[in-house]
């Protein structure tokens, strides 16, 4: 090898050393930072969490969790590892049924191991969202029963109970006519459920964000609930979602407050997190907190901004809305 050749190479091979030394420094502060983060919030032993709050395993996608650069990992198991060391009371996934059922066993035994409770979790993954619920022919109740079952089994591999619902709409159909089905229906699967001890959660959803369903308002959903008449079903009280719909965010809790399984949080615009938006936090989570709420406060929301710097104001902003309770 001639000379310029022997100095090319040597540049080459500095060049590319140099890119090494650089991400091993990337990756070293990106530690410290996790670091950082879990001694901050890992709760100490004196002190607990006024409400009992649920990261999302699955939010907004199965690649990308919450909080998936403090844990420094996606896999369920280390997520949640992770929430149990901050001292979090359980978790969501929306999309459990889409796991494999090894990896479903996994987070059963992983939340079983750390003493946390399995949340919210979609009970039919159907991105059209086809108009199911307020149909009333046999062959669509057949399917509806199949579905639940299947989700049953899944809700017993992880210790589950909360089977989030939402139905498509058919705009064909008078809305009244299909709330009505929608009743009709879940009255049919409530045997089922009960046996089961599952919860399925109607789940009113914001009309700008999820287009196109029967359950718009939470006042539609909750005279679903009242209508069938049965504790295993209920509603999940999205507080994002009623807001952006209903607005009058402590009065529609409390008219709806003996219907309620479970709640989920995220702020307004844009389903961040929580105290970066035009939601009260504080008098929200106070006012469940003195009615007596024991069941979880799902963290359903995105983050304000990327990286581990967006999860720790996410951390910060929630110690500091739940010290005001």
């Amino acid at each position: 090898m001639n000379r310029p050749a022997r100095a090319g190479a040597r540049a080459t091979v500095v060049r590319s050393r140099g890119r090494e030394a650089d991400m091993a420094a990337a990756q070293r502060s990106a530690r410290i930072v996790r670091r950082a983060v879990r001694r901050h919030f890992v709760r100490p032993a004196a002190r607990t969490w006024k409400l009992r709050y649920a990261p999302h395993l699955a939010y907004p996608n199965l690649q990308h969790p919450l909080f998936v650069e403090s844990a420094g990992s996606a896999d369920p198991v280390d997520q949640i590892k992770f929430f149990a060391d901050l001292g979090f009371a359980g978790i969501e996934d929306n999309y459990l049924n889409l796991r494999p059922v090894a990896e479903q066993a996994r987070i059963g035994r992983a939340l079983e191991r750390h003493g946390m409770e399995m949340g919210c979790f979609v009970n039919m993954v159907e991105p059209r969202n086809p108009p199911l619920w307020g149909a009333r022919d046999r062959a669509t109740r057949a399917r509806l029963l199949r579905e639940l079952r299947r989700t049953i089994d899944t809700a017993r591999r992880v210790g589950g109970r909360f089977l989030t619902t939402s139905a498509g709409r058919d705009p064909r159909v008078p809305l009244a006519l299909e709330l009505a089905g929608m009743a009709e229906n879940l009255r049919e699967l409530v045997p089922v459920a009960e046996k089961a001890g599952v919860i399925i959660c109607l789940e009113s959803t914001s009309e700008t964000r999820v287009p196109g369903r029967l359950l718009h308002h939470v006042l539609d959903a909750y005279g679903v609930v009242k209508a069938v008449d049965s504790p295993a079903v209920r509603l999940v009280f999205d507080v994002f979602h009623v807001q952006v719909m209903d607005g009058d965010v402590l009065n529609n809790l409390a008219r709806t407050w003996d219907g309620i399984a479970t709640l989920q949080i995220g702020d307004n615009p844009g389903r961040a997190e929580p105290g970066t938006g035009e939601l009260n936090y504080p008098n929200i989570l106070r006012f469940i907190h003195k009615r007596g709420y024991r069941g979880l406060v799902g963290l359903e929301h995105l983050l304000s901004r990327p990286g581990l710097a967006g999860e720790r104001q996410a951390l910060e902003l929630l110690r500091g809305i739940d010290d005001a309770i």
